[in-house]
């Protein structure tokens, strides 16, 4: 625009100028124009998160600073691992100039990593976002022996090949296989479903095995991803994952409950080696054959202690032993003093004889007398004296036990009753207790 000024001199003259907005606009169209989409690279600082969604950080170098922003709906291309404060990095984007407030931004479409791969950088993030479900702890054990398994992998793969050629040659099991793509466009989706399909509809299933044989970084992004991580994790049969990347562990290695480097290796440490158990077990029948053996013999040596000492110490057993030496005692008093009246009795005949021979009969009439006292002593302390009365004595036959109750008597037993006069030998035809029973 043209307008007329007085100068210091008073000269009155015609000066061009611009307003703020137009020279914004120009500024803007300059940028605009002359500098389309570019990559730059800067070290991101001051980074923040504003309440409308977009997102606000500074792509510094040295003693240079470039305002940026990521728009809200730009964010979903951007991996949330890249947005760290001291990252180095290429932004590539437009640049434009904010005529408000006088600023340049660049207006990110892309972050990429410098100095650091996206693969590595990813994994940093979700270790830190997920460490909790990385604990030791959480790791479940695996079936000594399963039964059936499902294995999530590539119908085309050696990994394939080599899981079952070994798993076989050790276990008898059924393997349940759920062919996935485990690379490229799609391989993720593929391997989540799978994990969800097997949890949902075998519920049988002992264990799952995710599994590939080795590759690029590229070609195991499937297995660094947050959806990978919570998967394994809520499944609620326990996951083997057998990637064969042995120099790293990937973030699916990390979640499942047990990793293993390799296919084969997966297959040695699920299943267990058949001929190695018949084996251990023909050794522990062995031993617990030994065992049983030495326990039983060690048990009757015990029991015949105790049968020995219960012997002594029974006091039923005492008493039949205490009775039949009473038995004894009883017998043998009475057949000695049985044997004293007859030597009592052949002195007195003696001493009858001699008294006749020389007189006084009083005197023998006295010893008469005494010997009968005797003999009525002596036949009242004699088992037979209660038999004058009509009892008898009834013993087994020819055994000889005197029965005292019905309790050991049973039909047809022989017995043998003695009376006063004479014995009589007898054949039970019926039992009855004192009931009448």
């Amino acid at each position: 625009m043209e307008s007329l000024y007085q100068d210091t001199f008073g000269i009155s003259q015609e000066k061009f100028y611009y307003t703020v907005k137009e020279v914004s606009l120009k500024i803007k169209s300059l940028l605009e124009e002359n500098l389309t989409f570019l990559w730059i690279e800067g070290e991101i600082s001051n980074l923040k998160y504003s309440q409308n969604g977009n997102i606000y950080l500074n792509l510094t170098e040295e003693e240079a600073t470039l305002k940026a922003v990521l728009f809200k709906d730009q964010k979903q291309e951007i991996p949330q691992e890249v947005l760290r404060e001291g990252l180095k990095v290429l932004a590539f984007g437009k640049l434009t100039f904010f005529g408000r407030s006088g600023e340049v931004f660049l207006i990110i479409r892309k972050i990429e990593p410098l100095g650091i791969g996206l693969l590595l950088l990813r994994k940093e993030y979700l270790l830190k976002k997920y460490h909790y479900l990385f604990d030791p702890n959480l790791k479940r054990a695996l079936p000594p022996f399963p039964r059936k398994i499902g294995v999530i992998t590539s119908l085309f793969g050696a990994a394939l090949q080599d899981f079952l050629k070994v798993g076989l040659s050790r276990w008898q099991a059924h393997i349940l296989i759920y062919p996935v793509r485990v690379q490229g466009e799609g391989a993720l989706f593929d391997i989540i479903q799978a994990i969800k399909d097997l949890n949902e509809h075998f519920s049988d299933l002992d264990l799952i095995v995710i599994t590939r044989g080795g590759g690029s970084p590229e070609d195991l992004l499937p297995f660094y991803t947050e959806e990978i991580i919570l998967a394994v994790r809520n499944s609620r049969i326990p996951v083997v994952s057998a990637v064969g990347h042995e120099i790293d562990y990937t973030l699916c290695d990390l979640a499942a409950d047990k990793r293993c480097p390799t296919p084969s290796a997966a297959a040695q440490e699920i299943f267990p080696d058949r001929k190695e158990l018949l084996v251990k077990l023909e050794l522990l029948r062995k031993k617990l054959y030994q065992l049983i053996s030495l326990k039983i013999n060690l048990s009757e040596t015990k029991l015949k202690r105790l049968h020995l000492a219960l012997q002594e110490k029974d006091p039923l057993l005492r008493l039949i032993q205490k009775e039949k030496v009473l038995k004894d005692f009883k017998f043998k008093l009475f057949q000695k003093l049985s044997n004293l009246l007859l030597l009592k009795e052949k002195q007195l005949f003696h001493f009858k004889k001699e008294l006749e021979a020389k007189h006084p009969s009083k005197l023998l009439e006295l010893k008469e007398e005494k010997l009968k006292g005797l003999k009525k002593l002596l036949f009242s302390l004699s088992p037979y004296h209660i038999l004058k009365k009509g009892y008898s004595i009834v013993k087994t036959y020819p055994q000889g036990e005197i029965v005292k109750s019905v309790e050991k008597i049973k039909p047809c037993d022989e017995l043998e009753i003695i009376l006063s006069k004479g014995k009589l030998l007898v054949s039970v035809l019926k039992v009855e207790d004192k009931n009448g029973l």
